[in-house]
C-alpha cells in the first residue's frame, strides 16, 4: 500500500474524528477506537491534505455526509420518558378486551392441534346412542353413553402420545397449563353441546318438565369421568386411563345385573355397591370433585413428569 492510499483510508476516520471533537472534548488516544485517530496520525493527515487536492475533495464529501447524518439525528428525537412508558406498558395488566382477544386466538390455534378424529367420532357415537334410545324408548342410554364419550375424548387432548407438536408448543411463551385449559374448554364445550342436543332429541320420550332432571343425571358423571380421564392420561397411557374410567363407570351397573343377582352377595358388599350407585347420583358432589381433578390436571401438566408418557 503506497502513502497516498494509506491517507485515503484515514480520511473517513479523520472526518469522524473531527465530528466527534466538534461535539465534545475528547482526549487523544494512542490507539484508534470509537472512530478516533492518534495525534500523530491526525497531524500527518492534515499535512497531506495541504498538498493533495484529491484527498481534500474526498474529505469535503465525507464531511457533507457527516453533516447530513448529524442534521437527521437532530430532527428525530426520542419522546420523553419513552423507556419508562414502554416498561410500564409491558408490566401493566392487559385490558379485558385484550385478554378476551388473546384467549380467542389461543382457542383458535389449539382447535387445529387437537386430533381431528375427536370431533366426528364423538358426534357419530352420540348419534348412534340417540337412535338406540329412540328405538328402545330408553332415555337411560344417553346417561350411560355420554360420560364414556366425554371421558374418552378428554383423554386424548394432550401429550406427545397424541400431539406431535407438543415439544414445539412447549417452547412457545404460552404456558402448558394454558394450552391444556384451551383444549379442555374446546372439547368439553363440544361434548356438552352434543349431549344437550341428544337430550333434546329424546323429548319425545319424556315430558318437557323432566328435561332438567335428565340433564342432571348425565352432567355430574360426565364431568367427573372427563376430569378423571384427563388427569390419568397425563400420567399413563391413554388406553390405561380410559380402561380405568370405563371400569369405574361399569361397576355401578353390576349390582343390578342378573349376574350379581345369581350370586349370594354378602351384606357388606351389598351396602358397598348400593353406596357406590348413590355416589353417581349426587351431581353436586361429582361436580365438586370434578373441579378438584381439573385443577390437579392443570397443575400437574407443569411438572416434567406430568408431560411424559410412561411406558
Amino acid at each position: 500500500m503506497n502513502q497516498h492510499t494509506e491517507f485515503e483510508d484515514l480520511l473517513l476516520l479523520y472526518a469522524a474524528d473531527a465530528d466527534i471533537r466538534a461535539d465534545a472534548d475528547i482526549a487523544d488516544a494512542d490507539i484508534r477506537g470509537g472512530g478516533r485517530l492518534s495525534t500523530a496520525e491526525r497531524n500527518a493527515v492534515e499535512e497531506h491534505l495541504r498538498a493533495c487536492d484529491v484527498c481534500r475533495a474526498d474529505l469535503h464529501l465525507w464531511q457533507a455526509v457527516a453533516n447530513e447524518i448529524r442534521a437527521h439525528n437532530t430532527e428525530i428525537r426520542m419522546p420523553d420518558h419513552l423507556a419508562d412508558r414502554a416498561l410500564a406498558q409491558i408490566h401493566a395488566r392487559p385490558s379485558l378486551q385484550t385478554a378476551f382477544l388473546r384467549a380467542w386466538q389461543l382457542l383458535k390455534a389449539q382447535a387445529l392441534l387437537i386430533q381431528y378424529e375427536v370431533w366426528p367420532a364423538s358426534a357419530v357415537v352420540m348419534l348412534i346412542g340417540v337412535v338406540v334410545a329412540l328405538l328402545a324408548e330408553k332415555v337411560g342410554v344417553i346417561r350411560f353413553l355420554a360420560p364414556l364419550v366425554a371421558a374418552a375424548s378428554l383423554a386424548v387432548i394432550y401429550g406427545p402420545e397424541h400431539d406431535p407438536a407438543t415439544e414445539l408448543a412447549l417452547t412457545t411463551p404460552t404456558s402448558p397449563w394454558k394450552i391444556l385449559l384451551a383444549r379442555l374448554t374446546l372439547v368439553s364445550s363440544y361434548n356438552l353441546l352434543l349431549t344437550l342436543l341428544a337430550s333434546l332429541a329424546l323429548l319425545t320420550l319424556i315430558p318437557p318438565a323432566m328435561f332438567g332432571t335428565l340433564i342432571l343425571e348425565w352432567l355430574g358423571p360426565l364431568t367427573f369421568l372427563s376430569a378423571l380421564a384427563l388427569l390419568l392420561s397425563l400420567w399413563m397411557h391413554t388406553s390405561n386411563a380410559v380402561t380405568i374410567v370405563c371400569s369405574l363407570w361399569f361397576i355401578q351397573y353390576l349390582y343390578s345385573s342378573q349376574f350379581l343377582g345369581m350370586w349370594n352377595m354378602p351384606a357388606g358388599w351389598q351396602v358397598g355397591f348400593s353406596a357406590y350407585q348413590q355416589f353417581w347420583e349426587m351431581p353436586g358432589l361429582l361436580l365438586l370433585l370434578s373441579s378438584l381433578l381439573f385443577g390437579a390436571a392443570l397443575v400437574s401438566v407443569q411438572w416434567p413428569v406430568g408431560r411424559a408418557i410412561k411406558p
